[in-house]
């Protein structure tokens, strides 16, 4: 039995639901990731995510939203000790030991960053 090649549709169409074109929930973390690169910060990005630690040694995970709202809404409930919200982003820095915090001009930082990439 021989396999028939997909339809081209069906080809493009998953190519943009895998690249995060068309729908995404957020901004695109890379212009975020390589400003906090820029600034000192050890992060990688994956579509609305950046993974990474801070300046101060601190681990974080940084997700974008599509506005402010959704991420205040994303953040509800959540550890206010290990949880900011910035922007559009809500930034997660749980799970750190000792119950280590972002330094507040990490906090700025991050926030700088968000507001570069949404003035792109």
């Amino acid at each position: 039995m021989r396999a028939t090649a997909p339809p081209r549709l069906v080809v493009a169409a998953l190519a943009l639901i895998l690249s995060g074109c068309g729908g995404s929930k957020g901004a695109s973390a890379t212009p975020v990731g390589t400003c906090l690169n820029d600034g000192g910060f050890l992060v990688q990005q994956r579509q609305q995510v950046v993974d990474g630690m801070s300046p101060g040694g601190v681990n974080f995970t940084l997700t974008l939203y599509k506005d402010a709202a959704a991420a205040r809404a994303r953040a509800a409930g959540k550890d206010p000790t290990t949880t900011a919200v910035l922007e559009n982003g809500v930034v997660d820095f749980g799970g750190n030991p000792g119950r280590a915090r972002m330094s507040k001009a990490d906090l700025a930082a991050i926030r700088s960053c968000l507001s570069r990439a949404d003035r792109g």
